[in-house]
């Protein structure tokens, strides 16, 4: 059975929900699922994940400047490399926003640099719920 660890970052919720509705459906595409926030995970978990998705509220000005916040960065930074001789899990990454996710996903990819497999995926909600088109891309994504 496939693995996936959905790790994200929230301030008000928005966030975790998505991260909840993601999990959910993953289930419901039979992968077994960890849902955990970035202060809460274990860093062992991540190991022989099969899909890996990673997400934080978008943080900045509403129309520029946007970025993942601090305690994201430095699950990043404290996170192990996972793509060791070339073999890692498929990455995807989700944000939620208010008006414009704008440079949050560059940011994101900047920071897993070497970390982990470039993200296949990216995924966006501004009221933490998943879209027809975001249930589509994750059914390709896992497939």
């Amino acid at each position: 059975m496939a693995r996936a660890v959905v790790v994200y970052r929230s301030r008000t919720g928005v966030t975790r929900r998505y991260a909840e509705e993601i999990s959910s459906l993953l289930r419901t595409k039979g992968v077994m699922t960890q849902l955990v926030s970035v202060g809460e995970c274990d860093m062992a978990t991540l190991a022989g994940a099969d899909f890996l998705f990673l997400g934080c509220w978008t943080s900045g000005l509403f129309v520029i400047g946007q970025h993942p916040d601090e305690p994201w960065l430095a699950f990043v930074r404290d996170m192990p490399r996972l793509d060791g001789s070339g073999v890692g899990p498929k990455v995807a990454l989700f944000t939620t926003y208010k008006l414009l996710t704008g440079s949050q996903f560059p940011r994101m990819r900047a920071a897993l640099a070497g970390k982990v497999p470039a993200p296949e995926l990216e995924l966006k909600s501004r009221d933490g719920r998943l879209s027809p088109r975001d249930d589509e891309a994750v059914e390709l994504f896992i497939s």
